[in-house]
């Protein structure tokens, strides 16, 4: 049975209402399962509703302390194969923007007017040279200090933060979710806020 306040509702249909499908996270092989869940809870604070995860090399498990929550909330797509994600992405209309800590187009250059799935590699060796070669666009952060790179959770939380503003500053109402999107999400959310999300899991496991 539902037992969700009015209060719940408005809520939930708030957020709802500020979720976009425009900007997706892709975390190549990631090793800490902290970092990755860092990076899922700050996608669901910046209103991204889809997260990739590619455990070519290494898998990964929940860390519901580290989440607080946020899986609920969200839609992860867990990739076997990292071509099998980028042809995913790609079919799905998204360009595919890889960072590059050694060249690439600054941040705040790119075209991000159009859908853009962001890769993040791994903590020690980065994205895959494949990933890199098959990019449609290599970008980095601007930085101006000594330290060639930057903690991925951090990186992640400063690339959302950027994508954030690009959206206020064009409108966000442009890059919101369609009604039917919404529609099914409003279902999901009510669904997982009364039952948890067992029942209707936010993981998907992709098949290669």
């Amino acid at each position: 049975s539902w037992r969700l306040t009015d209060a719940r509702r408005k809520r939930l249909e708030e957020v709802i209402n500020q979720r976009t499908r425009h900007f997706t996270m892709v975390m190549e092989d990631l090793k800490d399962p902290h970092n990755i869940s860092a990076v899922i809870r700050t996608s669901e604070i910046f209103g991204l509703q889809d997260v990739h995860i590619i455990e070519e090399v290494n898998p990964y498990n929940v860390s519901k302390s580290i989440l607080c929550g946020s899986i609920k909330w969200l839609n992860i797509f867990k990739h076997s194969l990292r071509l099998d994600c980028m042809n995913h992405l790609r079919k799905s209309g998204y360009q595919i923007a890889v960072a590059s800590s050694q060249k690439g187009v600054p941040l705040d250059e790119m075209d991000l007017s159009k859908p853009t799935a962001f890769y993040l590699g791994s903590e020690s060796l980065g994205n895959h040279p494949e990933t890199l070669k098959a990019a449609d666009v290599q970008f980095r952060i601007p930085q101006f200090g000594f330290t060639e790179s930057m903690n991925v959770s951090v990186c992640a939380g400063v690339l959302m933060s950027t994508l954030a503003s690009y959206m206020k500053r064009h409108g966000r109402e442009n890059f919101l979710l369609s009604e039917a999107e919404k529609l099914k999400l409003k279902a999901d959310y009510f669904e997982r806020s009364s039952v948890g999300f067992e029942q209707n899991s936010p993981i998907t496991k992709m098949e290669s």
